[in-house]
């Protein structure tokens, strides 16, 4: 992205370079045509009779001998007139036919197309402003100042063009502004007068022609920046995906292995420690390798389960339920595990009736992993609170321990499915992060809403809500 908006500002660049090039041209242009439109207005109001012969492609009007400019310099332009007035003999048929005329009242002057190009042009237009504001014959007038005529003919220029920038007529040794050009100079011959048009203040005017050109700019970036994003955001959620699903292989490795242990371990002991001999020691053995081997059943079933909801919702097989009843005979199931973990369990009910319409199988996978959360995450003695309300048509269930608690960054994630709040590489409590995501799933089939409210240190509560509780 570094890269595409420097290229970017590169292009850019470069655009307003090739403008402002191509506006200093133009007003240089205008410049030049300033200077030859007042030389060919006030020469053709000073000359009296012309005489027009086809030398080549160059048309010469000729006239008497002109005093020498003052300021001497290479015969150039309208210099040249003077040049050549001085230095040619006027013994041509032409010159003969002027006898009894008042030729001491004309000029020579050589037409040339103006050079859009250059940058600096010189003249005698000092002499023919002078001729032409005090009436005064030429070889008499003097020179006058170029200045005002100037000006006034190219603010003329830069009208007609309808150029919206600003710019001041400025003498050689004016300063020019910072960010300013010069259009154009000139150097009168006669008087050494020399001017330049300074243009500035153009920069808004660049950037509206440059439009086209930064509205490509700016949908190029952005549409490779969304690009970047989107790609950049797909690789992050790669390799979440990844970190997740390593995660995921080493906690399912440690749930694996504890129940495949304890169950090798008992039946080592049946086979070589003369177990089968003691009728008690080989009961508590099974039931012990029962057990786990039911934890496994429950870990490959609950991963079943995860892959139904992969490929798409499962289909619920509802029926009427008496909530209460339900939540009553999980406990009771569960009452080895609360007195394996110490734990002190208490159900508080408000509410007359408890029925609702759903499935019983996942239902009953709700009150396990609810349950079985609060006794993993909970400190020595767990206390888990369990309520179940009934109002105004809903059936209100809060499962709260006094655990470790959920710290508030990770609470709108735990029911991602993988996820767990991170703990390093220690194990302490064993889990997959398959539980909370399916029991989303399950409550959010029944149309109903889950909620968690956690503080660390203090506990966690649940809060499930159904529809139902109608007679």
């Amino acid at each position: 992205m570094i890269l595409l908006g420097v290229f970017l500002w590169l292009f850019l660049h470069k655009t307003y370079k090739d403008e402002q090039e191509a506006l200093r041209r133009e007003t240089n242009l205008l410049f030049v045509n300033a200077v030859r439109g007042i030389e060919s207005r006030l020469f053709d109001k000073l000359v009296v009779r012309r005489w027009d012969t086809q030398q080549g492609d160059t048309a010469v009007s000729i006239s008497l001998r002109l005093p020498a400019p003052p300021h001497p310099q290479p015969a150039k332009d309208s210099a040249r007139v003077f040049a050549i007035v001085q230095e040619k003999a006027f013994v041509t048929h032409d010159i003969q036919e002027l006898r009894g005329e008042k030729v001491q009242d004309m000029k020579i002057m050589l037409n040339k197309e103006p050079e859009p190009d250059q940058e600096e042009i010189s003249g005698t237009l000092s002499i023919f402003v002078g001729v032409d504001s005090t009436g005064v014959p030429l070889r008499e007038s003097g020179s006058a100042p170029v200045r005002p005529t100037l000006e006034r003919f190219f603010n003329e220029a830069m009208q007609s063009a309808a150029l919206p920038v600003q710019w001041r007529m400025a003498s050689l040794n004016d300063s020019i502004p910072e960010g300013a050009f010069v259009a154009g100079q000139y150097t009168d011959v006669v008087n050494g007068e020399r001017l330049r048009a300074v243009i500035s203040e153009f920069n808004g005017y660049l950037l509206r022609k440059m439009a086209p050109q930064i509205a490509f700019s700016l949908l190029l970036f952005a549409s490779v920046a969304l690009a970047f994003l989107f790609v950049y955001q797909s690789l992050r959620k790669q390799m979440r995906l990844t970190e997740i699903k390593n995660e995921f292989i080493r906690n399912m490795t440690h749930e694996l292995k504890t129940p495949i242990s304890t169950v090798s371990v008992a039946i080592e002991a049946l086979q070589n420690f003369d177990a089968l001999q003691n009728p008690e020691r080989t009961q508590e053995y099974l039931a012990i390798s029962q057990l786990e081997l039911n934890r496994l059943s429950l870990l490959v079933d609950k991963v079943l389960r995860m892959s139904l909801f992969e490929q798409g919702e499962p289909e619920l097989k509802t029926e009427p339920i008496d909530f209460l009843a339900l939540v009553e005979e999980v406990l009771t199931a569960m009452k080895l595990q609360f007195e394996k973990y110490r734990a002190e369990v208490k159900l508080s009910v408000s509410g007359q009736h408890f029925n609702l319409l759903g499935d019983r199988l996942h239902l009953v996978s709700v009150l396990y992993n609810l349950l079985e959360n609060a006794l993993k995450y909970s400190l020595e003695s767990p206390k888990i609170e369990v309520r179940l309300a009934q109002s105004c048509g809903q059936l209100t269930l809060k499962v709260k321990d006094q655990g470790r608690g959920i710290p508030a960054a990770y609470l709108d994630r735990i029911f991602d499915k993988f996820f767990r709040v991170p703990t390093g590489d220690v194990h302490d409590v064993k889990g997959h992060g398959l539980g909370l995501n399916y029991v989303a799933g399950v409550v959010r089939l029944h149309q109903g809403h889950i909620e968690v409210n956690s503080q660390v240190g203090v506990g966690t509560e649940f809060t499930v809500r159904f529809p139902g509780g109608a007679e």
